[in-house]
């Protein structure tokens, strides 16, 4: 799911975001009588003590959930299903295999920096 910030946005439109009417099962915008948007509440965050265990059963919904995204679309508590499961999973991954990002960004500085000394304007020596 993509998360977009409202803060940059026109205050007229943080107003229009916040006034809508979001009623748990979710709402969708239309124009023209056309569906466009689904919006459905942000997923509640668990409330439980620790990180809540990851089981086959939940990958099994989470994957069954995305095959019918693309296949049929999912009705809004299934995004809110599918967004909490992706939560949980992402969560998850973290705790046991964790990106490595810490090397990925070293990596890009080290590159950076190589690029910029290759780009660097060199003495030119003319001969006349």
């Amino acid at each position: 799911m993509t998360h977009v910030s409202l803060d940059p946005q026109d205050e007229v439109v943080k107003q229009f975001v916040l006034g809508l009417a979001v009623d748990p099962s979710g709402s969708i915008l239309e124009l023209n009588g056309r569906p466009v948007a689904c919006i459905v509440p942000p997923p509640k965050a668990m409330k439980c003590i620790g990180e809540p265990e990851w089981t086959d059963a939940k990958n099994a919904r989470r994957v069954e959930l995305i095959k019918k995204k693309h296949a049929d679309g999912l009705s809004p508590a299934e995004h809110v299903e599918l967004a909490r499961l992706q939560d949980e999973m992402l969560r998850f991954r973290q705790k046991v295999a964790p990106l490595p990002l810490e090397d990925a960004r070293r990596l890009h500085q080290e590159l950076l920096a190589l690029a910029a000394a290759q780009t660097s304007p060199k003495s030119l020596i003319f001969s006349g």
